[in-house]
């Protein structure tokens, strides 16, 4: 038995989870030396950094080479999109069908997953950067790739160790920005700034997995489809689904947490000054914690969750779906198309339709408050914060955990009784 293994078995989680634990955690020291070692280094040395960190995922060596091909033979074409998503979301979804389990997979297709994004971004953003500025909107100009990368860059682009396994989702752009010294300070030397803000995720971090797995202790999967869990009242059937839904969401916000730490040591996560002239340290966020624990409607779900993933759905579908001519249908196609790339699994594609009419109920409840400008009023005094927060807080975890459990519990056997 292996040090990992024997690990696994001791803290009762699975080999496999640790595994991508480990690996995750590893971005910290990576980040380290690229901190103490390479920073002002040119970026072919830093590229081969990179590359050496990351070159273990093998799966990904095929999709380099096609990023390659296609940004070097296809630039700014219209079919270098199409053939993007053959090459990479095709790679993805074949892998699915020859690797999906019953449970939370956690395999070679897990890492993809944020290659498949990066790499479709990568192309769609030489795409933009073919057409003239005035054409591009403003989104589109601050990630638009005049100039293709070679293979040395995309491989390091894709290999780059706080974003490799499980994101953040950055740029060509901002990644060039990085390791071209933009983020370095007046005196080209890494910003000191960046290690408390560094540290304050990881300890987060670490809250995060403490509550999660004990979480997984207490409310098990099985417990779903246990004669206790069916014998219950559905009240009570409803306040434990809440529970485990946000016990079991300390997993991802814990490993976001994580990455999101590393890549602030990198110095990758540098977004410039604040209004006080303070370094901000929010480049690649994907969880804002209080927006999470504490927002009031779905909109702040989607703004506090998963924040590079919601990017990439912003910026490279939705708002590229306009001549549609309906926010609806660019709505739909958008969630269809998340719900296709994490996998075949028939509760994916119920969840996204459930915040799609949550997000459509919400949208409609807000308009039909307008209409009352006296209620609209009154809701809006600062003591009706509270009796917002609750409903608030009941509406969104009881409507998500509900949809959750089709997501979580993997098969529709598991969830559908």
């Amino acid at each position: 038995m292996g040090i990992l293994s024997a690990l696994s078995a001791a803290v009762h989680v699975r080999e496999d989870g640790l595994v991508l634990f480990v690996t995750i955690l590893a971005g910290y020291p990576l980040a380290a030396v690229h901190r103490s070692i390479f920073y002002n280094k040119s970026p072919v040395v830093q590229h081969v950094y990179f590359v050496v960190a990351g070159a273990a995922v093998l799966h990904s060596i095929l999709s380099i080479l096609l990023a390659y091909g296609i940004v070097t033979y296809f630039p700014g074409q219209k079919v270098s999109i199409l053939l993007a998503h053959i090459a990479f979301l095709g790679h993805l979804l074949i892998g699915y069908s020859y690797s999906e389990t019953d449970n939370y997979d956690i395999n070679w297709t897990t890492s993809f997953c944020m290659m498949t994004l990066r790499f479709i971004g990568l192309v769609m953003d030489v795409y933009d950067g073919h057409k003239p500025a005035s054409e591009l909107e403003a989104y589109q100009k601050q990630t638009a790739i005049r100039k293709p990368p070679n293979l040395l860059e995309i491989a390091a682009f894709g290999y780059f160790f706080c974003g490799t396994f499980i994101g953040p989702f950055f740029s060509l752009s901002r990644f060039r920005s990085f390791v071209f010294g933009e983020f370095l300070d007046s005196n080209k030397e890494v910003r000191v700034s960046g290690f408390m803000p560094s540290l304050g995720r990881f300890v987060a971090a670490c809250f995060y997995v403490i509550i999660h797995h004990w979480g997984t202790l207490w409310i098990p999967n099985e417990y779903f489809n246990s004669p206790q869990f069916f014998a219950l009242s559905f009240p009570w059937k409803v306040i434990w689904v809440v529970l485990w839904f946000r016990l079991t969401m300390c997993r991802y916000v814990s490993v976001w947490l994580f990455t999101e730490g590393a890549a602030i040591l990198a110095g990758i996560a540098y977004n410039g000054k604040d209004s006080k002239g303070n370094d901000r340290w929010d480049g690649v966020r994907d969880i804002h914690i209080i927006r999470w624990e504490f927002g009031l409607d779905f909109q702040s779900v989607i703004d506090s969750f998963n924040v590079g993933t919601n990017t990439f759905a912003k910026n490279y579908l939705y708002r590229r779906l306009q001549w549609l001519g309906s926010q609806t249908y660019s709505h739909i196609i958008t969630l269809v198309y998340l719900a296709i790339w994490h996998g075949y699994h028939l509760g994916y594609f119920i969840l996204f339709f459930l915040e799609f009419a949550c997000v459509l109920a919400q949208k409609q409840f807000y308009l039909l408050l307008s209409k009352s400008p006296k209620l609209s009023h009154y809701l809006a005094q600062p003591y009706m914060l509270p009796l917002k927060f609750i409903f608030g807080r009941i509406v969104i975890n009881v409507s998500m955990g509900v949809g959750f459990l089709t997501f979580g519990l993997i098969k529709t056997r598991y969830w559908i009784r």
